[in-house]
Order: C-alpha cells, then sequence, then structure tokens
C-alpha cells in the first residue's frame, strides 16, 4: 500500500491528471471523468476517497516484467546457460484452466528474460506436458503466475491435480510477481511448492486491519459502507485480504469491492471482467 497524501489535499485537475497517469494501461481505459465518476458516492467525504486512490499500489506491465528479471537469478541452480544448469529446468503456466492469469504471465516472464529465442523453447511447457518430462529430484519445476492472495487457489490446484504430475518428486517454486503473507504460509504447509514472490504483502496492507494506520477508524468506516454497497458478500474482498493492489492485466479479487465491483448499484474503476 502506497502513502497517500495529507488529508485536506486539494483534489484538482493536477491531482486527477496525476491518478490517470499512473493508471494508466489499466485494461480498461482510466479517464480523469472516470476518477471523478468514481469519488461521486463518497460524498463530503471525497478525501477518504482520494486518499484511497493514493494508497493504491499498482502493478504497472513494466513492473511486472521488472518483477520477473528480479527473481529469476535468486532460484538456487539457475543459469541461462545449459552448462551452468543444476538438472532440468522447466517453466509453467500456472493456470487451472486456459486463458487464466498464469499463461499470459508465463509469456511476460520469458520475454522479460530473454529466452523468446528457440533455443530455449524446451524450457517453456504445458501443464499437460509435466508427467512425460519425468522430472526427478535434481531437477525444478517453476510455476508462474502474478498473485496469490489467500493461497487457497494454489492449494486446491496442487491438491486436485498437480502433485500427481511430479512423481518423481522435482523442486517445485511457484513464482509470483506479489503474494500476501498468508498465502505463503498456507501455501508452504499444504504444498511442496515453494513460494517465490518480489512483493510480500502483510496486515499493514489490509486497509480494514489496525496495523494499517494510513486511514482512521471513521475513514475506514466509510470505505467500508460504500464497499458493502459495491459487493454485500464480499465487500473486503475475496477472503477479507482488504488489500488495494491492481495489476495492470486485471484486479485481484482480494482487493477491496469498490475498486472493482461493477454493477447495478457501484461502477469500479478498476473492473475485472
Amino acid at each position: 500500500m502506497r502513502t497517500p497524501k495529507s488529508r485536506g489535499a486539494p483534489i484538482d485537475s493536477t491531482r486527477l491528471a496525476g491518478w490517470a497517469r499512473r493508471f494508466s494501461g489499466y485494461r480498461r481505459p482510466i479517464t480523469e471523468q472516470a476518477i471523478d465518476s468514481w469519488l461521486g458516492p463518497f460524498g463530503d467525504q471525497q478525501d477518504v476517497g482520494a486518499r484511497l486512490l493514493d494508497s493504491v499500489e499498482y502493478v504497472s506491465h513494466d513492473l511486472i516484467d521488472g518483477a520477473f528479471k528480479a527473481i529469476l537469478p535468486r532460484l538456487s541452480g539457475w543459469s541461462k546457460g545449459t552448462a551452468g544448469r543444476t538438472g532440468k529446468w522447466r517453466f509453467v503456466a500456472f493456470s487451472t484452466s486456459a486463458g487464466e492469469s498464469g499463461d499470459s504471465m508465463l509469456f511476460r516472464f520469458r520475454t522479460a528474460n530473454g529466452m523468446s529465442a528457440a533455443r530455449y523453447r524446451e524450457l517453456f511447457i504445458h501443464k499437460s506436458e509435466l508427467l512425460r518430462e519425468e522430472l526427478g529430484p535434481d531437477d525444478t519445476v517453476v510455476f508462474v503466475d502474478d498473485f496469490a492472495g489467500t493461497g487457497r487457489q494454489a492449494c486446491e490446484a496442487w491438491a486436485s491435480n498437480l502433485a500427481e504430475l511430479l512423481p518423481g518428486n522435482p523442486r517445485v517454486v511457484l513464482l509470483l510477481v506479489a503474494a500476501s503473507r498468508t498465502a505463503r504460509k498456507k501455501i508452504g504447509s499444504e504444498t511442496l511448492m515453494r513460494v517465490e514472490s518480489h512483493r510480500v504483502l502483510t496486515t499493514s496492507d489490509d486497509l480494514f486491519h489496525s496495523s494499517c494506520s494510513h486511514f482512521s477508524g471513521t475513514e475506514k468506516r466509510r470505505i467500508l459502507e460504500l464497499c458493502q454497497l459495491a459487493d454485500p458478500r464480499k465487500p473486503k474482498g475475496f477472503g477479507d485480504c482488504g488489500f488495494v493492489i491492481v495489476f495492470a492485466h486485471r484486479c485481484p479479487n482480494n482487493s477491496i469491492a469498490i475498486l472493482h465491483a461493477s454493477n447495478r448499484r457501484w461502477k469500479g474503476l478498476f473492473p475485472r471482467d
């Protein structure tokens, strides 16, 4: 979570333009007019909405590429050159079905690390090819995705089919741009995957947690009221995470509802669909 501006900072054209510029590249265009409209329901407490937008952690495509470039060299046994690697390495999209974020993230990971050339083709495979690779204890499988908020999806995927695709017990890494500390702990305890993430979200990134000091109790209650209007079932986001993180390609459902919910009651600034 970013540190917002001081209370009472003017909500003027300069500030609106700054938000629009920072959020540029999102899958749906975010204009100054859209931002102004989003702030409307805050009524006489628009300062709260403005400071909330200040605090949004927006992960642009460039930041995603930078994260992938930073993480890969940290993995022991990896080398871009074949002779320098320990065992076989295979990179796989972490997707439970076609068209999920893992597919696009694997492509970004490959290009960000300069492995688009044909000589690296054997390193990148589909999940369905894992079994025939016959990977053993000296080998490494790296699943690539963007984010883990609760860790539930990763654990369910491991239990339902991933574990049985790796009977030789290779080392397994789940490589993410960002993950919550809770998700890392859950995945580490319930699967054989080790999570490597560029950014780790803690309770201070949960807007509604007591350790988040950027907003007062009154301000948090106003935000929660609007979140309950936007999505009565999951106002704080999936798993009650309370995050305000947004990726350029999609806002995670673990972020608070007023950022992404889109229905007859509310129009989120970062719609997921």
